[in-house]
């Protein structure tokens, strides 16, 4: 984490503990996000307090909680809803999340609500969208898809007048581990 630091990284986090482990190292607290199902209000208490960068939202329950804690607290939380796209990033099923049997993420429908009725919450700021279909993705193509089904949500919420700052595309381009050929970067970013 230390060296993540000096190298102008930041951190995504599921637990207090990680989310302090970072801050102890050096990560500064604008360029941390809490992802993860079943934040404590604990954990939303003190990443209130530290100011970080956003609190991905995984459920319409939990962004009420997080609202609740955040007009208790009176602070402000930037907020970003973690679509669940539907799109098979075809990695090993233990590691696939963005299929709509997986536990994570909400439906588009879902997510259009949750962000127009944010609008009457008052600290809460919803900045962007984030989805995470898997890890060790080794081809594009599952990418590409779940860009296209966040884009369709980016403009129906623009038909609304919601604005976001910013896409988190999430999930994990593969490494070679055996014989895989993992996306290149340039392929990645283009």
């Amino acid at each position: 984490l230390s060296l993540l630091s000096k190298s102008g990284c930041g951190a995504d986090v599921v637990s207090k503990g990680e989310l302090q482990k970072s801050i102890k190292n050096g990560i500064m607290p604008d360029k941390i996000v809490f992802s993860g199902v079943g934040k404590t209000t604990d954990e939303i208490k003190y990443a209130l307090k530290k100011k970080i960068k956003q609190l991905n939202v995984e459920s319409e329950e939990e962004l009420e909680e997080i609202a609740e804690i955040a007009k208790g607290e009176k602070k402000n939380v930037r907020i970003c809803i973690r679509v669940n796209p539907d799109v098979d990033a075809g990695t090993h099923p233990y590691i696939s999340t963005g299929l709509k049997e997986n536990k994570f993420g909400v439906s588009r429908s879902t997510a259009v609500r949750m962000y127009v009725e944010a609008r009457q919450m008052k600290y809460v700021n919803m900045i962007g969208i984030d989805c995470h279909i898997g890890s060790q993705i080794t081809e594009i193509a599952p990418i590409i898809e779940a860009i296209v089904e966040l884009k369709k949500i980016v403009d129906e919420l623009a038909s609304y007048g919601i604005e976001l700052e910013h896409v988190d595309l999430g999930g994990g381009v593969g490494v070679r581990y055996k014989d895989e050929v993992p996306i290149t970067l340039p392929t990645y970013a283009e």
